[in-house]
């Protein structure tokens, strides 16, 4: 089954309104209560879980996340789902929307010049989420897209990147050909202004490969999976996540797919890549909880991202068992 690229070219924080910046004094801190407080933190969340719920541990996580960062990632969860729908939700679902017939090339275009710049995978899905909205919602030239597509991963990447990832633009007008066709670094950041006045200065966006790259640093795999009926080999995780990128990056091209909630696809997409990989059972109890999604809740979405698949590459999918009745897959389960 391929690991390559959906496409030729396809390669690989939020400024809030001041309404909704909540400042909350900083407690003293007490060398004797917090002398270990990532262990003490994750002590808590462990023993909130009776025995009951911890079926089985993940399987290739040697640090959980929240030790290995410091933070609290249930916190961080959290504001993905309130958040998402920001960009992406069936309410604002446009299929009808005049730009559609030419976005396939402008996904694969931007994909091509996020990969030339270096840029994470993520970022580019950002920059195209904000390039959905923008033409969603506006009657944009046609003669400026290419402008408004570059400034789109200009935003994105100094959003969503460190500092000195950020593509320069001069380089950008070079990589793009904008210089060619008259523009300055003077006309491009105009155009960064009127993405961003586009954008209302809301540049929050969270695509369903937020939410992978959650689930699987939370762990996705655990120890009693079997895989093609045998035990879980050491690189079993590092599949799952080259197929969840694969996905991700197919399910972007498609339009269609912003029917459905980010957080909701990215669970379709961790169902997706565990079939692919012929691991089962394909959903247990502990993704229930992971994600916030029973199989029946994504079953509808997961029979989309594998139909899709199919249509993308005949003859692959058969080669994973079938994932038809996913449901009564994991009633067995």
């Amino acid at each position: 089954m391929p690991l390559s690229k959906p496409s030729s070219s396809f390669s690989t924080t939020t400024i809030q309104d001041s309404s909704d910046c909540i400042f909350k004094p900083i407690q003293k801190y007490d060398k004797s209560t917090h002398s270990i407080p990532v262990q003490s933190l994750y002590s808590r969340s462990s023993s909130a879980m009776n025995e009951e719920e911890m079926e089985s541990m993940p399987y290739g996580i040697e640090t959980p996340i929240e030790v290995a960062l410091n933070v609290s990632t249930n916190d961080l969860f959290e504001d993905m789902m309130e958040r998402q729908t920001k960009y992406v939700s069936p309410e604002v679902y446009s299929p009808c929307a005049d730009y559609l017939p030419f976005r396939r090339y402008l996904v694969d275009w931007m994909s091509d010049v996020g990969e030339q710049c270096h840029l994470h995978n993520s970022t580019i899905h950002v920059s195209i989420l904000f390039l959905d909205k923008i033409f969603r919602e506006n009657n944009v030239p046609r003669s400026k897209w290419q402008l408004i597509a570059t400034a789109c991963i200009s935003v994105a990447a100094k959003y969503e990147e460190a500092e000195e990832h950020c593509p320069p633009i001069p380089d950008l007008l070079h990589l793009t050909r904008l210089s060619q066709a008259g523009h300055t670094s003077l006309s491009f950041r105009e155009g960064e202004v009127e993405v961003l006045k586009y954008l209302n200065w809301t540049l929050r966006a969270v695509p369903p490969i937020h939410f992978l790259g959650y689930f699987l640093s939370k762990g996705a795999i655990f120890q009693d999976d079997t895989w093609q009926g045998r035990d879980l080999i050491e690189k079993i995780p590092k599949y799952v996540k080259k197929y969840a990128d694969f996905f991700c990056n197919l399910t972007l091209q498609e339009y269609a797919f912003q029917q459905y909630l980010p957080s909701q696809l990215g669970a379709a997409i961790l169902m997706a890549s565990r079939v692919a990989l012929n691991l089962h059972p394909r959903w247990r109890p502990e993704l229930t909880r992971l994600t916030g999604y029973e199989a029946s809740d994504i079953s509808h979405v997961f029979n989309h991202v594998w139909n899709y698949y199919e249509e993308q590459f005949p003859g692959h999918g058969s080669r994973s068992d079938s994932p038809r009745g996913v449901g009564d897959d994991v009633a067995q389960s």
